[in-house]
């Protein structure tokens, strides 16, 4: 729970830097390079958030989701995963080590739950 609020804190502050979009999409898959940048990139619209898959078989794969993800069960084991790996100094987008399918799946399963 202390790993959900401190994300959480995280996102509110870099939302406010978002502009607002409406998009009907659940999540989408953006194939662009990991950036440390500080800065919300342009296609993060308000609402949503950028996550990245790493692993190391295959290049890092960048997915835009809604918030609403957050409180997902199976997103949050992927979260608790990062966190282990990780830690809480990671800068720019979120990385979570698990493959792009696997991220996927748990997306497409999961929509409108």
């Amino acid at each position: 729970m202390v790993m959900f609020k401190v994300i959480m804190r995280k996102l509110k502050t870099h939302l406010q830097l978002i502009p607002k979009y409406s998009n009907s999409h659940q999540f989408d898959v953006v194939e662009t390079p990991r950036a440390n940048e500080e800065v919300v990139p342009n296609d993060v619209k308000e609402g949503y958030f950028a996550v990245f898959s790493v692993n190391p078989e295959e290049e890092p794969k960048r997915f835009i989701v809604e918030l609403h993800w957050l409180t997902n069960p199976s997103f949050l084991k992927l979260l608790t995963q990062a966190e282990n790996e990780y830690g809480f100094e990671q800068k720019g987008v979120l990385e979570v080590p698990c493959c792009a399918a696997e991220l996927q799946k748990i997306l497409e399963l999961n929509i409108g739950n």
